[in-house]
């Protein structure tokens, strides 16, 4: 098991069996913390123009270029905020834990900055543990357990990582030659930790994820016509193919789906072969097989 991993579930058994004595230094820091965390989620401006930092330029170029073209995409529910605040908030008690824990922690929220195609990229790291940089992320019951916990690991998070995550962690140490050690996830449902370890052969994983970073910002730079990442799917249902297409994973989350693919094809519709009272909606780019009118003419 992950050292830290162990000295924090260590700490945190044995203050839910004997109360603890806090630390007053930690604890005015976790205060502080808090207090940022509201004043940046509710009080600080967004910023009006694009800008490419380590935590986005790993994410799909058709999303890149859209958010800096200024092109409008779908607004955010009002639990959005909600969300954001919640991870900085967990963030903020993840330190807490740890340096309570006795895990030595260095260069907390350090500023860097990274060279390359005749520009710079800056970033913001989390923490730094034993030489390596960790990046803290508070995920959902599933991203917990099917991508950074046991059923998923390193390998399920840069399989498909449309939100950049490798590209960010691995900017975040070579910008200052050091190891990138991976992520210290926390289940904001249940609590549980899990510390999802970056392989020891890494090289090509990390030369990908750079490389994406180096490709993205340059194309971004050069101001290069837009280019669509990815293209739509075949529908299946009950593993069997409906005839129909429809927007893949990555697309039907992006906020700029509609602007990208057309407002004119795209139709967000109930699953067209579902007989369920409540099937799921879905986006479609191409119906050839539409859901069948099975109801009964009665009559006047």
């Amino acid at each position: 098991m992950n050292t830290i991993l162990l000295k924090v579930q260590q700490y945190l058994d044995n203050v839910s069996k004997n109360p603890a004595k806090l630390d007053k230094q930690l604890v005015q820091e976790f205060g502080e913390a808090c207090k940022n965390a509201l004043l940046k989620q509710f009080e600080e401006k967004r910023r009006d123009k694009f800008e490419a930092r380590m935590s986005n330029i790993g994410r799909p170029l058709c999303q890149l270029q859209m958010e800096a073209k200024g092109i409008k995409g779908e607004g955010q529910p009002y639990s959005n905020k909600m969300r954001n605040t919640f991870g900085d908030l967990i963030e903020a008690l993840a330190i807490f834990v740890m340096k309570s824990a006795k895990i030595e922690l260095k260069n907390e929220q350090k500023k860097l900055k990274y060279k390359f195609n005749g520009g710079e990229i800056e970033g913001r790291q989390d923490v730094e543990i034993d030489g390596k940089i960790w990046d803290i992320k508070s995920a959902s019951p599933y991203s917990f357990e099917k991508k950074f916990g046991e059923a998923g690991g390193f390998n399920e998070v840069v399989r498909e990582d449309s939100f950049g995550y490798a590209s960010q962690g691995f900017l975040y140490g070579e910008s200052q030659d050091k190891n990138f050690g991976g992520w210290i996830v926390i289940n904001k449902s249940t609590g549980e930790w899990t510390v999802c370890e970056t392989p020891t052969s890494v090289e090509e994983h990390k030369t990908k994820a750079l490389n994406i970073a180096k490709d993205n910002y340059k194309y971004l730079k050069e101001n290069k016509p837009f280019k669509k990442c990815y293209d739509d799917v075949v529908e299946t249902f009950r593993s069997k193919p409906t005839g129909n297409r429809v927007l893949g994973f990555v697309c039907s989350y992006c906020p700029y789906k509609l602007p990208c693919w057309g407002r004119d094809k795209l139709q967000l519709l109930p699953q067209q072969q579902s007989k369920g009272k409540n099937p799921k909606w879905v986006w479609y780019t191409s119906v050839t097989n539409p859901k069948e009118d099975t109801e009964e003419y009665s009559g006047d």
